[in-house]
C-alpha cells in the first residue's frame, strides 16, 4: 500500500503537543526567575523578571532572530554573479510561485562544508532559507529542488515559528540558569542569614541550577521530537508534490544522510547545536538517538519512494 500524505488532524494534534511543551519551557523560565528573586531577597523582583521575559525579551528575540541566526551561521545573501547560486535563486522563485506564496523567501549561503539547509522566520513575510556551501557543491539541480521544496513546506505550514521560538526559549533558560548558579554559589551567604532554614533551600537551588542547563536542552529536543516525525514527513511529502516526484529529494537525503554524526567543528560551522532542530537533517548518536530531532533518513527515503505522485 502506498504511503499517504499526513492528515491535517494529525498535524494539528502534534502542534497542540508542541504548544504544551513550549508552555512548559515558559513555566521553567518563570520559576528560574522566581528563584533568582529569592536569592536576591525579593520574590517580587523575580516575578518581574519573569513577566519582563514574557512581555519583552521573547518578542525581542523573535524580532532579532534572523540577524542572530545569520550571524551564528555566517550566512550571506545569495550572489547572482555565481552561476550556481543564480540557478538556486531562480529555482526558489519558481517553487515559491508553485506553492502559492505571496513572497519569495530570502536566500542565504553559509560557508559550512557540511551538506545541509534550513528555513527560518516567524511567518511567510520574513521567512528565509539558508543553504550550506557544502550542499550547493554536492547536489545536482534536481536534488536541490527537492531540498528547497522541503524547506518551503516548513514556511507554508508555519513550522519555522516553533523552531525559532524554541531556540529563543532555550537561550533564555541557559542564560537565567547561569545567573542562578552564580548567585547560588557566590551570593548565597548573605541570603542564608535572612531566613531560617535558608541553607537547605540554597542547597536545593544550587543543585537545581547545576542540572538546569542539560534539562533545558533535553526539553528543547523533546519539543521538536513531539512533532518532528510528522513535521519532517509532511515536509517531504509536500516537496514530492511540489516537484512532481520524489526521486530528487530521496537522492538528496541519501547524500546528506551519508554522515553518521557531526564533529564538534562541523556542528560549530552550522551555528551550534541549538540550531539543530532547524536543519533538514542533524545526525546524533546520543542515547541511541532517543532525543534525535529528526526521523531516520532511511525511513524518510522509504516513505518518499512509496508515495503517490
Amino acid at each position: 500500500m502506498n504511503e499517504k500524505y499526513v492528515s491535517t488532524a494529525e498535524v494539528t494534534k502534534n502542534k497542540i503537543k508542541s504548544a504544551l511543551l513550549v508552555l512548559i519551557m515558559m513555566i521553567m523560565c518563570y520559576f528560574i526567575a522566581s528563584a533568582i528573586g529569592y536569592m536576591a531577597g525579593n520574590e517580587s523582583y523575580g516575578k518581574m523578571i519573569g513577566i519582563g521575559i514574557a512581555v519583552l525579551v521573547i518578542p525581542f528575540q523573535l524580532i532579532t532572530a534572523k540577524m542572530s541566526i545569520l550571524a551564528m551561521t555566517k550566512g550571506t545573501p545569495v550572489n547572482t554573479a555565481d552561476e550556481r547560486q543564480a540557478r538556486l535563486k531562480r529555482m526558489t522563485e519558481n517553487l515559491a510561485e508553485s506553492a502559492g506564496m505571496k513572497r519569495v523567501p530570502d536566500l542565504y549561503i553559509t560557508p559550512s562544508n557540511v551538506p545541509n539547509a534550513f528555513a527560518s522566520g516567524t511567518s511567510e513575510k520574513n521567512a528565509f532559507i539558508c543553504v550550506t556551501q557544502g550542499l550547493l557543491n554536492m547536489l545536482d539541480e534536481r536534488e536541490m529542488s527537492g531540498v528547497i521544496g522541503h524547506e518551503i513546506s516548513h514556511i507554508v505550514h508555519r513550522d519555522i515559528m516553533l523552531s525559532q521560538l524554541t531556540v529563543s526559549l532555550v537561550s533564555i533558560i541557559i542564560m537565567l540558569s547561569s545567573v542562578l548558579a552564580r548567585m547560588a554559589f557566590w551570593g548565597g551567604g548573605r541570603r542564608d542569614s535572612r531566613r531560617e532554614g535558608g541553607s537547605g533551600i540554597l542547597a536545593i537551588i544550587a543543585i537545581f541550577a547545576i542540572i538546569l542547563q542539560p534539562i533545558a536542552r533535553i526539553v528543547a529536543s523533546l519539543i521538536q521530537l513531539a512533532i518532528s516525525r510528522t513535521r519532517e514527513y509532511a515536509a517531504d511529502a509536500y516537496s514530492v508534490k511540489l516537484n512532481g516526484g520524489g526521486s530528487g529529494l530521496a537522492s538528496a537525503l541519501a547524500k546528506i544522510g551519508g554522515i553518521d554524526s557531526y564533529s564538534r567543528e562541523e556542528v560549530d560551522s552550522l551555528g551550534g547545536e541549538q540550531l539543530k532542530c532547524m536543519y533538514i537533517n542533524f545526525p546524533t548518536k546520543s542515547l541511541g538517538n532517543l532525543f534525535s530531532t529528526h526521523p531516520p533518513i532511511e525511513e524518510r527515503i522509504r516513505k518518499i519512494q512509496n508515495m503517490d505522485y
